[in-house]
């Protein structure tokens, strides 16, 4: 079944409109295994202004979404297609670089970090229009203008099946 079937009119809407004032928003969760409790979440636009990091000399925006806080990073992002041989892949470009970034991305991107793509309308952020999830950082590339993750899903197509050969040293049953 098509991902299309499961969006709200109000998104495909918003989706195939010349122009129309509702924005899709796309919310990033990026979650280290090493640290599950902190993700980073960032998202390619913004509703509202978030206060809990608004200092007197710095503005943070962003969108809440169930009480979760993304920050807004200028962002490019190609979505898996709807193939079935294969696993899904897709790209995320952050047209954000800082020394703080590049470090952030050697010093944690250490092992496979899973990602969680949320589609929402900006007029209702709380709600979760699709759910891309699964898929892992599998390489990151990186200038002076942009930083580029590929993200990846598992492809268990590639893993042996069955996992051991019938041999008598394994089955001594069988033979």
């Amino acid at each position: 079944m098509s991902r299309l079937n499961s969006l709200s009119q109000s998104a495909v809407r918003a989706m195939f409109a010349s122009e129309t004032p509702e924005a899709l928003i796309l919310l990033i969760t990026i979650t280290d295994p090493a640290d599950p409790a902190n993700p980073i979440r960032l998202a390619d636009g913004y509703t509202n202004r978030i206060a809990s990091l608004t200092t007197d000399t710095d503005v943070v925006y962003g969108v809440t979404s169930n009480s979760k806080d993304y920050l807004f990073m200028p962002m490019q992002i190609s979505l898996p297609g709807e193939q079935e041989a294969g696993a899904a892949q897709c790209s995320l470009v952050l047209d954000f670089v800082t020394p703080e970034v590049i470090n952030l991305i050697r010093t944690h991107l250490t092992s496979p970090v899973s990602v969680q793509i949320d589609l929402v309308l900006a007029s209702s952020p709380n709600t979760i229009e699709t759910t891309f999830s699964g898929f892992k950082i599998t390489n990151v590339t990186y200038n002076a203008d942009q930083i580029t993750f590929d993200l990846n899903m598992v492809s268990l197509s590639r893993e042996p099946f069955p996992c051991y050969t019938f041999t008598p040293a394994n089955f001594p049953g069988l033979f």
